[in-house]
């Protein structure tokens, strides 16, 4: 195994709990087992002092078992050892990982409702980090997500989206532009809308809207600009998140009002609402 491979595999290990001269014994059995302390130590570098503590902390991690036989390679007998499969001590590693978040959840959840965490606010300045924590929001949402986005970011959450809902959480979405997913939401149940008025002529000014809501409590909003700029934030703070929801909402009320009675409103303020000015004063 080459030296970067070896670097790489350690730190993997290490990563997942592993200590120093635990991934290096293992890593050692992996390419040559079964092994005895004296042969581990020759070839991972851990001093004969402490290749069996290792060992024995490996074994006691389900990493490593005692086998009976001959050593592989020349050295004295003695002990020898043999690794589990990585996958299977992943897959343990996996599991324990799991039911410790559970259980600390769990606890914390007891010692206090969350009400004095800091209510932080990330900045989010690229596509790929503006997708992956919309996706992240998507995946952990327990009731519900409110979703406002276009058709490019929409194909990148379609998935996850889609997850939610079979999860049973309720989805509130708008899209503008299109795209042929939206259908199989509303099919599955999804409060999920077309955006019906061109607002293409304002994205050089106002970007590609972005913005996802997790169970009206963590929020991700922001602006795809044309020339690939972005400008967004991630926040748990509660006057953020209540108008991300407001806005979601106020877009999908305007386009089921306008599919109900749109003709008279298009006749007076124009077919896209282009006759509207939010700095008019409004007649009285």
């Amino acid at each position: 195994m080459s030296t970067p491979v070896r670097r790489q595999a350690f730190e993997a290990l290490r990563n997942c709990g592993f200590g120093d001269y635990e991934a290096r014994a293992y890593c050692s059995l992996l390419e040559s087992s079964p092994a005895n302390g004296y042969q581990i130590s020759r070839a991972s570098g851990i001093p004969r002092a402490k290749v069996y503590e290792a060992l024995e902390r490996l074994a006691a991690r389900r990493a490593v078992v005692r086998v009976e036989g001959t050593p592989s390679g020349p050295g004295p007998a003695g002990r020898l050892f043999a690794p589990i499969d990585f996958n299977e001590v992943l897959e343990d590693i996996e599991k324990d990982t799991c039911s410790a978040v559970a259980t600390a959840r769990s606890a914390l959840g007891r010692v206090g409702d969350g009400s004095a965490t800091a209510e932080v606010i990330w900045r989010v300045a690229s596509e790929q980090e503006l997708v992956s924590r919309g996706r992240q929001l998507a995946e952990t949402a327990g009731e519900t997500l409110h979703v406002a986005l276009w058709a490019p970011e929409f194909e990148a959450l379609l998935d996850e989206l889609c997850g939610a809902l079979g999860r049973g959480v309720r989805l509130a979405l708008i899209l503008y532009g299109s795209h042929p997913g939206l259908r199989g939401l509303q099919k599955a149940g999804a409060g999920a809308v077309g955006h019906s008025r061109s607002k293409t002529e304002a994205v050089p000014l106002m970007g590609r809207q972005f913005t996802l809501v997790a169970d009206r409590a963590r929020c991700i909003t922001g602006s795809i600009f044309s020339r690939g700029e972005v400008e967004g934030v991630y926040s748990l703070n509660k006057g953020l998140v209540i108008n991300a929801v407001d806005l979601v909402n106020h877009e999908i009320y305007v386009e089921r009002i306008l599919k109900e009675v749109g003709k008279p409103v298009w006749n007076r303020f124009g077919r896209f609402l282009g006759g509207l000015d939010a700095f008019d004063a409004p007649k009285t």
